[in-house]
């Protein structure tokens, strides 16, 4: 079934919501306070956008499929794939996701106890595909793009003259960068890896771009070489729109107690190095800060509750862009401005 995987975004007033990591609980105390009723509708017509990474580590991945499936069916709200998706779709076993295969885990990094995950059947795992083949990559207006993860407009041409959707799209690249790769006789395995993702526009968009690390990290689950890149630092947008995304694990540390620092000295990293050092968590980002990252690492609760922490220990909230007033709405009620 082919799809516009640069799809037409809602026009009109919305709230974008990124990477809620099967935290339902933390997303209907979020519509709530957005002021959204149980079939998506708003009193000032507005409407939502999610931004993928519905799903995985936390308890009820399962509960919030099928309430943002619910809010596109009764078109309230538009969703695109990130790569938590793409992974399901590609059957991956990854860090987080095997209560898709109905498989309980132990996702905690210090691997002290089985992690509480509502499993998932067959009939369900088939609905899951089918829905998410329907979804689009990214989705741009005359004044916004949303994009999980990087934006880049040789990227997106690739996608919109594209005619599939986003496995066959991913495929079909995947099969040019291996060619090459034989063609040129390249047997390093991190330049093999940086190529598959970082020539790939499905990777790109929703995982971004990843240069080699200076040193070998843990994150999501596995030791690795290649660590991402602060694309928006090197931006150089054709127009004037804005770029919401998700993805990187941005965190409120000003929020962080000195217990928590005290308890644990070095943080918690969820993903490797800081990705957004010298910016408070309500900047824009990059020289023309005209990037705006939305995940506030809500994707880390199961470590908080782990820990033995209240929610939110961590830094963590989800978390809403309100446009066009340009303010974050938590889902612990608060409200900042952004800028």
């Amino acid at each position: 079934m082919a799809v516009a995987l640069v799809g037409r975004l809602f026009d009109g007033p919305i709230d974008i919501v990124a990477d809620i990591h099967g935290e339902c609980g933390a997303l209907t105390s979020l519509l709530d306070h957005l002021g959204y009723d149980g079939n998506g509708e708003h009193s000032e017509g507005r409407r939502l956008v999610f931004l993928g990474d519905l799903v995985d580590r936390g308890p009820d991945s399962p509960g919030v499929i099928r309430l943002v499936r619910h809010l596109v069916e009764k078109g309230k709200a538009q969703c695109i794939l990130g790569n938590h998706e793409l992974n399901l779709l590609r059957n991956e076993h990854k860090h987080g996701n095997h209560w898709f295969y109905g498989e309980p885990e132990v996702i905690r990094k210090d691997k002290a106890a089985q992690s509480f995950q509502v499993l998932a059947d067959e009939a369900f795992r088939s609905e899951v595909r089918e829905f998410f083949l329907t979804l689009p990559m990214a989705l741009e207006r005359e004044d916004l793009i949303v994009v999980h993860a990087a934006w880049d407009e040789a990227s997106a041409e690739k996608l919109r003259s594209f005619d599939g959707n986003a496995i066959g799209a991913y495929d079909f690249f995947d099969k040019q960068i291996q060619a090459a790769i034989v063609a040129e006789s390249i047997t390093d395995q991190d330049e093999i890896d940086m190529r598959e993702q970082n020539l790939n526009p499905i990777k790109v968009m929703s995982s971004g771009y990843e240069g080699k690390a200076a040193e070998p990290f843990f994150a999501g689950g596995k030791m690795r070489t290649l660590e991402r890149l602060r694309w928006w630092e090197s931006y150089e947008a054709k127009d004037d729109r804005l770029v919401v995304i998700g993805h990187y694990w941005r965190r409120f540390l000003d929020e962080v107690s000195p217990q928590v620092f005290e308890k644990y000295p070095k943080g918690f990293a969820p993903s490797g190095a800081d990705m957004f050092p010298g910016y408070s968590p309500n900047s824009l980002l990059g020289t023309r800060r005209k990037v705006m990252c939305i995940d506030f690492s809500v994707g880390v609760r199961y470590e908080e509750r782990g820990m033995g922490l209240p929610e939110g220990s961590l830094g963590t909230a989800l978390t809403a862009l309100r446009l066009p007033e340009m303010t974050l709405h938590r889902n612990d009620a608060k409200v900042l401005l952004c800028g």
